[in-house]
Parts: C-alpha cells; sequence; structure tokens
C-alpha cells in the first residue's frame, strides 16, 4: 500500500496559499500576508501537503518573491521551510542525529568544499545566493527526507504530477504556436522554462521515473509517460533526446528488460543515423545536423574551462561566478556569439569550478553511494527510476547543465532518499 497521503483539502487551502503569496501584485502585502498564512495553515495541518508541493512546485521556482528587504523565496523554498516547521510541531519522535544515511561522509565534504568555495568568489553576495539555493535547500530536502521517509514517494508524486502539466503546457504550446523558440528551422517548445535545453533536463528525469512506474507498477502511466516524452521530443534538445535515451535504456535494463534495451538501443542508433545523415545533406531542419555550429561552441567553452581549470585547480572561481569569469580572461573568439554562458556545460568542469576539486570529489562519491544503496533494489520501480534519472542528468549534464538549478538540485537528492530509503517506505511491489 501506498504510504497515507495528504489531506487532500490541507493541500488545497495550502496550493491556494501559495498562489496567492507568489502571484500578488508587490504593492499588495496584505495579500502576501493572507497568503503565507494560508500555507502556513494547509501545511501545519497535513505536512504531507507540504512534501507534495515541495515536488510539486520544483519547475516553477523561477517565480521568486521578496518577503522583508533582500530576503526572497521560491516556492518550492517557502513549501521546504513551512514543512519542516510543521514536522517538527506535529512529529515529536523527530531524530536528527549524524551520521544520518551511508550519505553522509560525501554529504560533508560537499558542504565542506561548498564553504570553502566562498574564499575565492569575486562575486560573494552571488555565490552565497547560490550556496543557499542549490546546496543548503537541496540538502534541508534530503534531510526531511531522511528523517521522514515516508515523505519521500509524496514528494516525488508532487514533482511528477508538475512535469506532466508542464509537459502539457509545452505540447499546447506547440500545437498553437505561441511561444516557444524558433531557431536552425525548427520552433523548441519550452513551456514556462527560460530555454528548451532546461525543460528537456527537468523532464528527462521525470520520464525515467514515469517509464519505471508504467513498467513496474502502474500501466496507467504510460499515458502520461507519454506524455512527458512527446514534449522532450518537441524541445528539439539533442542533449535531452539522447539523456532519456540513456534513461529508458538504464530503466529498462534496472528492471530485467535488458533485451528489450538492446533492442531499443539499436534501433534508436540507426534512427539517429539517419536522421543525421538527412540532415547534413540539407533534407531535414539544420537543428538536427550534429555537424552544426553549435558544435564547435562547445568545444572553444570546454578549452576555456580547462584553461580555467588550469589557473585555479584546487577551489575553483566559486559559485555562480564562471561567467564573469569566462568573459575577463577566457573568451575565446570561436565562442564569441555566444559571450554570456553561465556554465560549462559538462557536469565535472562545471563540479570542479564551482566548488573546487573537493566539491567534484564529494559528488562522484555520492554518485558511487546512490550505485551501492540503488542496486540491491533495482527492481523496486521507484529505484529503477531513480538510477535512469541519475544517468539521464550524467549523459545529458555531460554536454549541458546536470545539477546547478534549482529544480534539478532537488531532483537529484530525492534520488538519492529514493535509493538509500525506498526499503523502509511500505509499497505494493516487493
Amino acid at each position: 500500500m501506498v504510504p497515507r497521503g495528504p489531506e487532500w483539502k490541507a493541500l488545497a487551502i495550502a496550493a491556494g496559499g501559495m498562489l496567492v503569496t507568489f502571484a500578488a501584485p508587490q504593492h499588495r502585502p496584505d495579500l502576501v500576508l493572507i497568503g503565507l498564512a494560508a500555507s502556513s495553515v494547509g501545511i501545519v495541518w497535513s505536512p504531507m501537503a507540504g512534501a507534495a508541493l515541495i515536488g510539486g512546485l520544483l519547475p516553477a521556482f523561477f517565480f521568486g518573491r521578496n518577503l522583508v528587504g533582500p530576503l526572497s523565496v521560491t516556492p518550492p523554498g517557502l513549501a521546504l521551510a513551512l514543512t519542516w516547521l510543521a514536522v517538527l510541531i506535529r512529529r515529536k519522535q523527530v531524530r536528527l542525529r549524524w551520521p544520518l544515511t551511508g550519505y553522509a561522509a560525501p554529504l560533508a565534504l560537499l558542504l565542506l568544499a561548498s564553504l570553502l568555495s566562498l574564499a575565492v568568489t569575486q562575486y560573494p553576495l552571488l555565490s552565497v545566493r547560490e550556496l543557499r539555493a542549490l546546496i543548503f535547500e537541496p540538502v534541508a530536502f534530503f534531510v526531511l527526507l531522511v528523517v521522514w521517509p515516508e515523505s519521500t514517494r509524496w514528494a516525488l508524486f508532487g514533482f511528477l504530477a508538475a512535469a506532466i502539466v508542464t509537459a502539457l503546457a509545452a505540447i499546447l504550446q506547440a500545437a498553437t504556436g505561441i511561444g516557444g523558440t524558433a531557431v536552425e528551422g525548427v520552433v523548441r517548445v519550452q513551456a514556462w522554462y527560460p530555454s528548451p535545453n532546461h525543460l528537456a533536463l527537468m523532464l528527462g528525469r521525470a520520464l525515467a521515473f514515469l517509464l519505471a512506474a508504467a513498467i513496474g507498477w502502474r500501466r496507467a502511466a504510460w499515458v502520461p509517460c507519454a506524455v512527458v516524452g512527446i514534449a522532450i521530443l518537441l524541445t528539439f534538445s539533442t542533449g535531452g533526446w539522447v539523456g532519456a535515451l540513456a534513461a529508458t535504456l538504464v530503466v529498462l535494463a534496472a528492471l530485467s528488460l535488458r533485451k528489450l534495451a538492446l533492442w531499443v538501443g539499436g534501433a534508436a542508433a540507426v534512427v539517429l543515423i539517419g536522421v543525421s545523415a538527412l540532415a547534413v545533406l540539407g533534407r531535414l531542419p539544420e537543428r538536427l545536423n550534429p555537424l552544426r555550429q553549435t558544435g564547435g561552441f562547445r568545444l572553444d567553452l570546454w578549452q576555456s574551462s580547462i584553461e580555467m581549470l588550469r589557473d585555479h585547480p584546487l577551489l575553483g572561481v566559486g559559485l555562480d561566478n564562471f561567467v564573469y569569469v569566462y568573459q575577463q580572461s577566457y573568451l575565446r573568439e570561436g565562442a564569441a556569439a555566444e559571450p554570456s554562458l553561465s556554465h560549462p556545460h559538462n557536469w565535472i568542469l562545471n563540479f570542479w569550478l564551482s566548488l573546487g576539486l573537493l566539491g567534484l570529489v564529494a559528488f562522484v562519491w555520492l554518485l558511487v553511494r546512490f550505485w551501492r544503496e540503488a542496486r540491491p533494489r533495482h527492481r523496486r520501480w521507484m529505484v529503477a527510476g531513480a538510477l535512469g534519472a541519475m544517468a539521464d542528468m550524467l549523459v545529458h549534464g555531460f554536454i549541458d547543465n546536470s545539477y546547478f538549478l534549482v529544480d534539478l538540485a532537488f531532483v537529484f537528492w530525492l534520488c538519492l532518499a529514493v535509493a538509500g530509503h525506498e526499503s523502509r517506505v511500505t509499497s505494493d511491489e516487493s
């Protein structure tokens, strides 16, 4: 059986309060207070509603809100804070002991690396903001799932529900021709995301869980799985497509469908070669051409990033500092058309430059621990989905972002929690 979910009335009140809080005009602080009060009441009434809202609000993290002076919150950040408050009020037996899990040592190293990175940053305020949004809050989310493992499944359900809604919005965008990014002969959907690539990064994680659910839990999940898959196709994100394929193959293999995974991988390779050949010959849009100019930008960007590493090998350049250091000293002539790239488009380079060598070591250590935790339970659909989501992160993240966006960071820690604690959650599959 699925652990008892949120009280739906409480969830509706909390969700309505969140909507009022973040949609109220700046000149109506009274509405903000009403929204905060409603959100607090709903989540304290049912802390599980807060867990579901954290996941459900991840695709809305762009819509931040200034509360007092420079203090601002994002929707998932506010839901996280209120859920922690509710858990501490409603659950008297929460045990905050260290080490919390097998992830404790690499997590401690990651936190140490994050703090050390502040010593080299040229823009401390930007780095502190990123430290809070991408390290402290996601880790606080992970700790919440650890001390309250029953909430893991509902946080995941909230995320998947939001991903499905976002995918539907993207498909509607393609159908109506409203919005999107027209480039290289195609229109790339992005829903309300700032870029199609970012949308594909988020949807790739969701696709892995939905595919695993469709195969190993509920056949009805094939419908939302198809919706998310179509939306990924419509992003025309090369990294998104390759990452989704990697996620699919890993999920199939984890659920003991290795022969099917081989067939799917072979068929995908044939399609990839055929489409690429037709695009090179000019029979398909330039967006599908693997030799297009974007690939050259990436090579120049990686060379610049490696040069940056040579100058900052131990501590990197600090969180959210890459674009400024890149523009100052490392922008190559071949990449001059895109001078405002905010990250090196490679997860190894990104962690190393943002958090230093210790940060990269900590991240790889977390991945190793994740694999060891997931391997004994890889046939459970949630664990198989987490494995697929990690595959998407590493493959897509090899040529794009991977962790350093709020929704991606939260989903990363959600995957760790799923792998480490799924066996402690009562489920209807064994």
